[in-house]
């Protein structure tokens, strides 16, 4: 067991990128000696429980290199920093040939800077993350720099919230289907834009998934929309109010046949 290195340190910077894992981090620091609550740690780091990316989720990041000893106290489940380890553990489950197959073109898939020219660090990153029901399959899998991979974290963690939700959609391999049973899991209630759009690019990247869910109402669904002022921009939510089951067969088939039916005959 090795000696704890201080938040602010050269050496904590380069093991732990994320801003959740950082903060959660200067509490156990700050407390070493003490075990704390999830609650005592998000009241201390100023969160609101509400506002709150799921800090356990955040916590277990931090097991991969500092030992946290874990009790209990009735109900509650207390943290408390004891070291860090000697060598970083693999927790994501990916094997080294796995690994080595991701990252052997070198190269970060979503700025594509590489370790040779730009001197970043690449990490495998789920697509799909494994809260999401992600699975390790390759398709699955992606290289990160190490920058892109704390923003995306980062990002995503801000729909921790609805994982249950996108667990349902985001596996399904038509995009058509992904964003159909997503709105579905919101049972009516609006959802925000850039959700839908995680979960149609789930499996593949889509030009236009604006046109993937217009073309719901091909097949009978009623979908609503409200666009709501954000700053100054306006943000089209959407709603499944009517879906109907999904036909045999391809649903991008379905939808070209109903297509060529509707057209006006010449």
């Amino acid at each position: 067991m090795s000696e704890l290195p201080t938040p602010d340190s050269t050496e904590f910077n380069n093991l732990v990128r994320g801003k959740s894992e950082r903060g959660i981090y200067r509490v156990l620091y700050e407390h070493r000696g003490q075990a704390l609550t999830m609650a005592e740690i998000r009241q201390t780091m100023g969160l609101e429980a509400g506002e709150q990316e799921h800090l356990n989720r955040r916590m277990r990041e931090l097991y991969r290199v500092f030992i946290v000893e874990r009790t209990r106290r009735g109900t509650e489940t207390l943290y408390q920093l004891v070291g860090k380890r000697d060598h970083v553990l693999n927790t994501d489950g990916i094997s080294m040939k796995v690994r080595a197959l991701i990252l052997k073109d070198q190269r970060c898939a979503q700025c594509g800077r590489t370790p040779m020219e730009d001197h970043v660090k690449l990490h495998v990153d789920h697509k799909i993350p494994q809260e999401w029901g992600g699975t390790n399959d390759p398709d699955n899998l992606q290289p990160l720099c190490s920058d892109c991979n704390e923003g995306k974290r980062n990002f995503y963690a801000t729909y921790d919230e609805y994982a249950d939700k996108i667990k349902e959609a985001a596996n399904y391999d038509e995009p058509h289907r992904r964003i159909g049973e997503l709105l579905k899991a919101f049972k009516g209630e609006f959802v925000r834009p850039d959700l839908i759009e995680i979960v149609a690019n789930s499996k593949q990247y889509q030009d236009d998934w604006q046109k993937r869910l217009r073309e719901l109402r091909t097949l009978g669904w009623v979908i609503d929309v409200d666009k709501r002022k954000e700053g100054k921009r306006f943000v089209a939510y959407y709603a499944a109010k009517h879906f109907e089951p999904w036909p045999n067969g391809s649903i991008r088939s379905e939808i070209t046949r109903l297509e060529v039916l509707r057209k006006p005959k010449k």
